[in-house]
């Protein structure tokens, strides 16, 4: 089962080409389509869908292609199983999950093609004259068909089971290289030693890159369809962020002042200097000297003390 939402139009252009008005009649003969699901719609002929399209699309006339419409088609090994009625059961489940809900819709089965598929043409205008919510879409898409076809077991093809189980490890890898990187040629670098190359799409008139995708050599992917992060804005913004942060920093980054070291080979301790050392540690430091010590300061206090002590004695003699 694979969905592919199409481009918006006109309810003219789309029920007229599910319902085969503008294809060769001699080619696709009324047994190539038949409708097998219809809501709020008169399915006489193909004036009267329009006209039950239009009529509601009249709540909100200034709605531009109103008509909405998705193709799903499936893997051949799934074509015993698909009768109309599985098929429009599959249909209503897919626009249940999509938030395609209170509003017209038409089925239409095609028959003339090799793989089993259906259109499904909804009125972007609800009964109750409001928008039906579209937002991430194909996102969402993604994952109700994945929902669907494990609900009922029905066939992944080979490609589609391969883009589902690399897109993990695409945005694993891209998740990585993207930290803290400034430039594209940086996150290129990075993402190509992990096995991945990052290409660009080119507007075609300025030659400007608007578009990213991104390739292991077997499969290749937009940068949107792995992660809405991933597009070629958005990280063109981050990189440009993470340049200015770091611009930044590098301006209000502290000076750092320069500090010359002199070194000043210690001279080796005399004998005399050895002695007297050890001698001081051995009686314990009895004598603390300050940081305002003065020797002859001392030798002249000691000697005044001295002359006292001789009168005192003096003294006592007479």
């Amino acid at each position: 089962m694979f969905a592919r939402i199409l481009k918006n139009g006109t309810f003219h252009d789309v029920v007229g080409y599910v319902t085969r008005q503008f294809h060769n009649p001699k080619e696709y003969t009324p047994d190539t389509w038949r409708i097998i699901g219809s809501e709020n719609i008169f399915t006489s002929d193909y004036a009267k869908m329009v006209q039950s399209f239009e009529a509601i699309h009249g709540f909100m006339p200034g709605k531009e292609n109103p008509a909405g419409h998705i193709s799903i088609s499936f893997d051949n090994a799934d074509a015993p199983r698909l009768t109309d009625e599985f098929m429009a059961q599959l249909a209503k489940e897919y626009m249940e999950g999509m938030g395609i809900k209170n509003t017209q819709y038409l089925i239409v089965r095609h028959l003339e093609t090799e793989h089993p598929h259906f259109h499904i043409v909804y009125n972007r205008v609800n009964l109750n004259g409001k928008a039906v919510n579209e937002r991430n879409n194909f996102r969402r898409s993604d994952r109700v068909v994945k929902a669907i076809k494990d609900k009922y077991g029905l066939t992944y093809s080979p490609l589609k089971q391969k883009y589902e189980d690399r897109i993990p490890v695409f945005k694993d890898r891209i998740s990585q290289a993207i930290y803290g990187c400034k430039s594209w040629d940086e996150f290129s670098r990075r993402l190509a030693c992990a096995g991945i190359e990052v290409k660009f799409h080119d507007d075609h008139n300025t030659g400007k890159h608007v578009g990213v995708k991104f390739t292991d050599g077997d499969i290749m992917v937009n940068g949107s369809k792995i992660d809405r992060a991933f597009t070629y804005r958005r990280l063109n913004n981050l990189f440009e962020f993470n340049r200015r942060q770091g611009q930044q920093r590098s301006d209000h980054a502290p000076t750092r002042p320069k500090v010359t070291v002199e070194y000043t080979p210690t001279q080796k301790p005399s004998l005399v200097e050895d002695v007297i050392e050890a001698t001081a540690g051995a009686i314990g430091n009895l004598f603390t000297l300050g940081p305002g010590f003065d020797p002859e300061e001392q030798a002249f206090q000691n000697a005044i003390k001295k002359e006292e002590a001789k009168r005192k004695r003096k003294s006592r003699k007479i």
